[in-house]
């Protein structure tokens, strides 16, 4: 009676199918709380209380007297509970074999509903200034947006991955003057990294810059220089830009992302994509010139309508000597995503993912369009600090047309690092941990923080394992250093501080990543042990045990996560529900033997198992863990 829809979802329209043929209109049902009152439930006898003057336990119990099961085909039974709900209870071994089938029979694509066919969606993430290597807290970014690109792809979207390159402004005139001024080498010294060079030197030369008034002057005539397309200054800082860029991308490969395309904030300006918003904010009259006041000179943009903006007064956009700002740039790039300019960027090739597919670059003479066309959602992976400059461009497009409803700030607070782990890496610090500032020379670099984790694995690999092989050693503990550190971003909520510890982190118990790797590998250890390839799903009685009816049900809960978190972007709720599915899995390991059991029961099991283990699989690749098959 709904079709094709199975497991959870088929049990809802079930039950909404059968409270519509008693006569009620729009009836919402939900999965339960608490399955021992039934898998599903509704509240529609609450809702129809005002109307029909009754009590809710009145109506309840006429609504359920007027259902007719014989119309049902996985729910046997409604029972109504105080002070008015109406839980369903469904015929568990039906329900069970439903949901084993179409798992082994959809492997790759269980869990994940087809609900992003025709629709873009543009993630920007990443987006480190190209003066320094990624800290701990740039991992959190690379990693929440690579989720998010993870889920979108499986759910049918199209997706298209945007690294925006900062490569104007104060951060590359520093490194522009160290340099060119102050003598420093390009080349870093031997077993550094560029980009780890780079920042060393950035937090070294701000401070010298600020205490030099010719320096500053200079300063000044750089940024400026690194906004005039084909001057030497712009050539130069562009071959330093490519160079960090190497570095840091290196990074994120290392941690799972790829990207697609990589904007360079100087072609914003270079393309004339501020040029086309600053005309069409000024036709819109949301824009002035100060004549007077400490802001004479500056074009404004008026926050007067916007009823928070508003009370911390306009924003300067185009500075009195001509410059543009970081707001002023982001308006336009803003306005490009959602395709609501009629300029473009050209591309060229700069690289190749791990994956094999290309990234792309902007380049004035570039030879490859891009034309990304209007994005049904634009998601921007930008940190918590930078609130009030996204609402401000969010406001913008939303003046200019863009829609600005389909425009997202996904926030995210800072990372931290623990004393402990800080003084590990050579730190020394008084507080309780470490926070991150690149203008101080305050960070933490991820590569030796990944580089920690994997020699804390090898340590437990080699207490365990003495007999493999050097090759097998690196590549287990470099997936496990990796889903740790993943893991550990994003199990919190987003705009939640992490204080990141290692040693917290490594625990093979609990809610933590090498928990995870260490349930699916108990997983795979049992159906090697088994040998078979033929799983029979049908269970061996009609009633389960408790421990494999909530493994069941947690498995069936996949698709409805899944399509919850591409509406409401909440990813800790994938991270909370791999911790959930390995719990359930790991207490019918302890409660239900597998191998050993009869013939009938064996084979259930292992095709429950089978199952556990491919949804596994679907929820970790969403999560970017890599799955080692022996720990």
């Amino acid at each position: 009676m709904v079709g094709v829809f199975k497991g959870l979802k088929k049990v809802i329209l079930e039950a909404q199918q059968l409270l519509r043929e008693t006569g009620v209109e729009n009836p919402r049902v939900e999965v339960t709380k608490d399955p021992r009152y039934g898998e599903v439930s509704s509240s529609v006898a609450f809702e129809l209380a005002k109307k029909l003057k009754k009590p809710p336990l009145e109506i309840a119990e006429e609504i359920v007297s007027r259902i007719d099961f014989s119309r049902a085909n996985v729910i046997t039974v409604a029972e109504v509970a105080k002070p008015g709900y109406i839980n369903f209870k469904i015929n568990w071994k039906l329900f069970a074999q439903d949901i084993l089938d179409d798992v082994l029979k959809n492997g790759r694509a269980y869990g994940f509903p087809n609900i992003g066919a025709g629709k873009h969606v543009l993630i920007e993430h990443t987006s480190v200034n190209p003066n320094k290597a990624l800290h701990i807290g740039h991992a959190r970014n690379t990693c929440l947006g690579d989720t998010l690109y993870r889920l979108f792809k499986r759910l049918g979207y199209s997706v298209v991955i945007a690294n925006y390159i900062d490569d104007s402004g104060n951060q590359m005139a520093d490194l522009h003057i160290a340099f060119k001024k102050l003598g420093y080498s390009l080349s870093p010294p031997k077993g550094e990294r560029f980009d780890e060079y780079c920042g060393r030197i950035y937090a070294e030369v701000n401070k010298i810059i600020e205490n030099n008034a010719d320096l500053l002057q200079e300063k000044r005539r750089v940024i400026a220089e690194l906004e005039n397309v084909g001057s030497e200054t712009f050539k130069f800082n562009r071959e330093i830009v490519d160079l960090v860029l190497k570095d840091q991308l290196s990074t994120c490969w290392r941690l799972g992302a790829r990207y697609d395309i990589l904007n360079r904030e100087s072609d914003v300006l270079a393309f004339n994509l501020w040029s086309e918003v600053f005309e069409s904010l000024k036709e819109r009259g949301l824009v002035y010139y100060a004549e007077e006041g400490p802001k004479k000179g500056c074009w404004l943009i008026s926050l007067s309508e916007h009823p928070v903006l508003s009370k911390e007064g306009d924003e300067v956009l185009v500075k009195s000597d001509g410059t543009t700002t970081y707001v002023a740039r982001d308006i336009a790039y803003a306005a490009w995503k959602l395709g609501i300019l009629r300029r473009d960027f050209k591309y060229n090739r700069w690289g190749k993912n791990p994956d094999g597919s290309y990234i792309l670059i902007t380049e004035m003479d570039g030879k490859v369009s891009f034309p990304i066309g209007k994005a049904s959602l634009v998601v921007n992976v930008i940190d918590s600090r930078q609130k009030r400059p996204q609402a401000i461009v969010k406001y913008a497009v939303e003046k200019l047309g863009g829609g600005g409803g389909s425009y997202i700030h996904f926030a995210y607070e800072v990372v931290s690092l623990s004393k402990r782990d800080a003084e590990k890496l050579g730190i020394s610090t008084g507080g309780r941990f470490v926070q991150m500032s690149g203008r101080e020379g305050i960070y933490i670099n991820v590569e030796p923080v990944i580089n920690l984790l994997k020699e804390r694995a090898k340590e437990e690999i080699l207490k365990r394992h003495r007999d493999w092989s050097r090759e097998k050693i690196e590549d287990v503990s470099e997936k496990i250093a990796v889903a740790t550190i993943r893991y550990e971003l994003l199990k919190s909520d987003a705009e939640k501080m992490i204080i990141f510890d290692s040693e917290e982190a490594s625990k093979l118990e609990g809610d933590t990543g090498p928990y995870l790797l260490y349930s699916y590998v108990r997983a795979a250890r049992i159906l090697e042990k088994a040998s078979i390839k033929e799983f029979t799903t049908t269970p061996y009685n009609e009633e389960l045990e408790e421990a494999e009816k909530n493994l069941i049900r947690k498995i069936a809960y996949m698709p409805l996560i899944m399509e919850e978190v591409a509406n409401l972007l909440l990813i800790k709720r994938i991270a909370s529900y791999a911790n959930e599915l390995a719990k359930m899995f790991n207490d019918f390991y302890e409660k239900c033997p597998v191998i050993g059991s009869k013939e009938n029961i064996m084979q259930f099991r292992l095709a429950l198992v089978k199952a556990f283990k491919q949804v596994f699989e679907n929820v970790c690749s969403v999560l970017g863990l890599p799955l080692p098959e022996e720990m």
